[in-house]
């Protein structure tokens, strides 16, 4: 991935690019890399980004200059993607001598050392794993993320303008981004994250984030149900009590899907507001369908 994009968005410095314009990481996960700094390597994946935080720093300052330098050396000889200082640690001229002598990325942040692991490996997970791009708008409503899907008129955007008037809010218009993450969740953002942009016939293309202002957007959720839209037909036997929830297969994972019939006078954002408590609701655990039936059982 390219290295400045790369330091952008996990708000790092660069003190020595190694004359690189990209960073190759294969792996999810930052790793402190205290052992290896005493000389352990046993079980070493070099693949890691290596994050140096104020433990070890205090460690190689306790060496004198040249075990200290040979203690860097080693680990940048095993050919790892980046060497990162947490702390804002300040005094690593003998750091970025290191690196610069044998081409290694050097990068700086201000968090401490457990915040950036916890952060890159965030970020590296969303970014690294498999995706697939998805018609529709996705959009957070009352914590639960949905997708709304139906074919091309069908009200989608409109629908999705008036749960933002509501208080939900924005992910993506159009073309969805849904990402595999290591744990097995989708998660729906943008194709380009950072922009949020929807498309509304006789209106033309707004911005949601200035029009809305930033606490109706969200640059990624959680995917956790779809909405499919669909035009009303009497001929369809629609779900009237509630058991026989459909479920869609996305790289792996199941996502519950409810078709909404779209006909004059429904409100479709109070009824997918409805369906997002309803979905909150059944993973706490709570069956309204057998709730209701085992009234009449009694």
């Amino acid at each position: 991935m390219n290295l400045i994009m790369f330091c952008e968005n996990n708000n790092l410095k660069i003190l020595n690019s190694a004359g690189c314009d990209d960073i190759t990481i294969t792996q999810t996960n930052a790793r402190r890399c205290g052992l290896q700094l005493t000389g352990f390597y046993e079980n070493f994946n070099p693949e890691h980004i290596c994050v140096i935080g104020k433990e070890e720093y205090a460690y190689l300052m306790s060496l004198d200059k040249a075990a200290r330098e040979n203690s860097v050396i080693t680990l940048i000889m095993h050919k790892i993607p980046a060497l990162i200082i947490s702390d804002n640690i300040r005094d690593v001229d003998f750091l970025i001598q290191v690196c610069k002598e044998h081409n290694c990325i050097l990068l700086s942040s201000s968090a401490d050392a457990v915040s950036l692991i916890f952060k890159l490996s965030t970020y590296l997970s969303y970014t690294n794993y498999q995706w697939v791009g998805v018609h529709g708008v996705m959009m957070e409503v009352y914590g639960v993320g949905v997708l709304i899907r139906g074919i091309s008129g069908i009200g989608k955007s409109e629908t999705a303008l008036e749960i933002l008037r509501r208080g939900g809010r924005f992910v993506a218009d159009d073309l969805v981004k849904v990402v595999k993450t290591a744990d097995g969740n989708l998660v729906g953002s943008s194709m380009k994250e950072g922009t949020y942009f929807m498309e509304i016939r006789g209106l033309g293309i707004i911005d949601v984030k200035v029009l809305f202002g930033v606490s109706c957007i969200r640059i990624r959720k959680d995917l956790d149900m779809i909405v499919d839209l669909a035009p009303m037909d009497d001929e369809h036997n629609y779900d009237r009590l509630g058991d026989r929830l459909e479920f869609e297969d996305i790289m792996g994972t199941n996502i519950p899907v409810y078709k909404i019939p779209v006909s004059v006078g429904r409100n479709l954002a109070v009824l997918i507001e409805t369906a997002a408590i309803r979905t909150r609701a059944l993973y706490m655990g709570f069956d309204f369908t057998n709730d209701f039936m085992s009234i009449f059982d009694k």
